[in-house]
């Protein structure tokens, strides 16, 4: 059996918008279990949520395990809507004048996206200690990758700040994947992760000097597997809000032709989660056909090494959006001051708006729903997972897949 120590084990975290708690909580297990049995992480790869995930871990890297995890919980148990994008009563006004501009044809007026994340971009900036961050690159030997997407020619691209003198892959057109070394700022992080039509793309100027606006990364590339093997990943340490596994038994039973909700829910699972239970799977078989101590040649050239890996994601795609209308529907809101109780008042309002009324209800509204008591339960959510993950091994050993 294949010995990794001292190879190279990347931590790949999917995109997640609000269940980024859930994410959060899996790592603060991950990790410490991680290098307690000797594999530090060295590669931090993050889309959207996920992004900003692996930036917080590789950030807190130098601490020990147990801090280092704690730093994280502690920024994700603060969050709440206010954190995120301001109330849009204030911000009404200005986004439905841009939309009558834009309807009535007046010149450079347009409606680029629904809510002012300007708490959001202060967050960031705030939370994520740049200097520390570089500080760890360079000692430590840490890569961080985030992905986003071009305005441009709407291809993924992946940020990459590394060691100097070390050379980013080429691009890769199968898929489209482009690589850009930088060093890694907020804008990054926040370029991953702006949910399309609901925040603002954000402007990343290029080595070139031209601005290209990025949106969410999650759009052609939520799980980002593909970045972490072209990284030079030995094995894979990976997060997601869905289940790699599931099994759904085939109905022909009738019933109401699927609406919006149902729609947008089936829409998310092939953005989100088809492509990475797809990657996963091909891992399977490559991992099944390629010994474990050296890498095999393909009739093309292309090497294929054996890569194990560790999936930790809820058992049911279902899991977080039933947890998230549990605590709509159980927990009213009587605390805080006025403008507290108005950003509540406005996180169940949008709730009930999107909670849907088919077997995945709340799947749709969970991804925007910040709040506090949410994330909360879906850090525990994420801690209970990633333990069962290890469950009955020794400190020292790892649950690697390899076949």
């Amino acid at each position: 059996m294949m010995d990794i120590h001292g190879k190279r084990v990347a931590v790949v975290v999917a995109g997640a918008g609000a269940r980024g708690g859930y994410e959060a909580g899996a790592l603060s297990v991950l990790v410490p279990r991680l290098r307690a049995a000797g594999y530090e992480p060295t590669l931090y790869v993050g889309t959207s949520a996920g992004a900003i995930n692996a930036t917080l871990f590789a950030t807190f890297a130098d601490l020990p395990a147990a801090e280092q995890a704690d730093r994280v919980l502690k920024l994700w148990r603060g969050i709440s809507v206010a954190d995120i994008y301001r109330s849009p009563i204030f911000t009404f006004p200005a986004v439905a004048a841009q939309f009558v501009g834009e309807l009535v044809r007046v010149p450079g007026v347009r409606l680029t996206h629904l809510l002012d994340t300007a708490p959001l971009k202060k967050m960031a900036q705030e939370s994520i200690d740049i200097d520390r961050l570089h500080q760890n690159i360079r000692e430590k030997g840490l890569t961080v990758a985030v992905v986003a997407t071009s305005g441009a020619n709407n291809r993924s691209v992946v940020f990459v700040d590394r060691r100097d003198g070390v050379s980013v892959p080429l691009s890769d057109d199968e898929r489209p994947i482009d690589y850009l070394g930088v060093e890694m700022r907020a804008e990054h992080v926040l370029a991953s992760a702006a949910i399309p039509a609901l925040f603002p793309a954000v402007p990343v100027q290029m080595q070139s000097g031209t601005i290209v606006e990025f949106l969410d990364g999650g759009l052609r590339l939520n799980a980002p597997l593909k970045p972490a093997l072209s990284l030079g990943a030995d094995a894979l340490v990976v997060v997601a809000t869905h289940p790699m596994h599931e099994t759904v038994a085939m109905s022909e039973a009738s019933g109401p032709p699927p609406d919006v909700d149902d729609i947008l829910v089936q829409f998310l699972d092939i953005v989100l989660v088809d492509r990475m239970v797809e990657d996963l799977r091909v891992l399977d078989k490559v991992n099944a056909l390629v010994p474990a101590q050296e890498p095999a040649v393909t009739a093309s050239g292309r090497r294929r090494k054996n890569i194990p890996y560790v999936f930790v994601g809820p058992q049911r795609r279902e899991t977080l959006g039933h947890l998230a209308m549990d605590i709509l529907r159980t927990h009213p809101r009587h605390s805080g001051g006025l403008l507290h109780r108005l950003r509540e008042l406005e996180l169940d309002v949008m709730g009930h708006l999107l909670a849907g009324d088919g077997p995945r209800r709340g799947d749709l509204m969970s991804f925007l729903y910040f709040d506090r008591e949410f994330i909360a339960e879906s850090i525990e959510l994420g801690r209970r997972d990633a333990n069962e993950a290890f469950a009955g091994l020794a400190p020292n050993e790892v649950p690697w897949c390899r076949t």
